[in-house]
C-alpha cells in the first residue's frame, strides 16, 4: 500500500478534454489487474515515467522482455490506450502506478531498477510554473538512490527551455551521473531508438527537434 502523504504534488490533468464517458469502476478494476505493489527481489525493473498514451511501456515490454516495465501515469485516456494495447498484445511484463512517481519512489529503499525512461515531460515554459517541473537535481539524487550500480536513466523533451533546465540539473548531480551522450545530445532520437510517441510526432510536425539526454549512475 503506498503512502501518499508526500510534499512533491504533480500538476496537470487526469483526463483529456474529450467530452467521452468512461466507466471508472471498470476503469479502475482493470488497473488493479496490472497494478504495480512492490519490487521483487528476483525480478529487474524498468521504471517508465510520465508515460502519456502508453507507446513507451509498450516498446520497452516488447525489447527487454525478460524484465517488469513500471508504467508511472495519472493521465486516465493515458491509461485506458495503455491497458487496451497490453490486453490487445497479451503483454505480460508492465505493471501500472496511475499516480504519483513520488509514490513509487518512496515505496522502496531498495535499488532495483535497472533503467528509468522520461519521455517529455510537461515542460511548463513559464517562468511562474518553472516550480512544477519534474526533472530537477533533487528528483534526479531521488532517482540515484533506487537505481542499481550503472543503470540509466534516459530523459527526452523538445523544450529549449526545458533542456537549460535539465543541463543546470545535470550539473548539479555530476557526483552523481555521467552524461553519456553529452558530445551527441541532439541527434535524432531514432539514432537510438525505433519508436515514435504521440509527442514525439508533435514535436516533428512542429519542426522542433528532440535533445536525449543519457545518464548513467556512478
Amino acid at each position: 500500500m503506498f503512502n501518499s502523504n508526500y510534499k512533491n504534488r504533480l500538476f496537470g490533468r487526469t483526463r483529456g478534454r474529450s467530452k467521452k464517458k468512461i466507466n471508472l469502476k471498470n476503469y479502475y478494476e482493470l488497473i488493479d489487474k496490472y497494478k504495480f505493489k512492490k519490487c521483487n527481489d528476483k525480478l529487474e525493473y524498468i521504471l517508465d515515467i510520465g508515460t502519456g498514451y502508453g507507446e513507451t511501456s509498450i516498446f520497452l515490454a516488447k525489447k527487454f522482455k525478460d524484465e517488469v516495465v513500471i508504467s508511472c501515469e495519472k493521465y486516465i485516456d493515458g491509461n485506458i490506450n495503455l491497458l487496451k494495447n497490453i490486453e490487445q498484445n497479451k503483454i505480460k511484463n508492465i505493471q501500472l502506478h496511475n499516480g504519483n512517481v513520488y509514490d513509487v519512489l518512496e515505496s522502496t529503499n531498495k535499488k532495483c531498477f535497472r533503467l528509468i525512461w522520461i519521455f517529455f515531460p510537461d515542460p511548463w515554459p513559464k517562468n511562474r510554473h518553472s516550480k512544477r517541473r519534474l526533472v530537477t537535481s533533487d528528483f534526479l539524487k531521488k532517482l540515484h538512490k533506487i537505481l542499481k550500480e550503472k543503470s540509466e536513466i534516459h530523459i527526452t523533451t523538445d523544450s529549449t527551455i526545458y533542456v537549460r533546465f535539465i543541463l543546470n540539473s545535470i550539473y548539479k548531480c555530476k557526483d552523481y551521473f555521467v552524461w553519456l551522450n553529452q558530445s551527441e545530445m541532439n541527434l535524432h532520437i531514432k539514432d537510438y531508438f525505433d519508436i515514435e510517441t504521440k509527442y514525439y510526432k508533435k514535436a516533428i510536425n512542429s519542426q522542433r527537434k528532440p535533445s536525449l539526454f543519457i545518464l548513467r549512475k556512478l
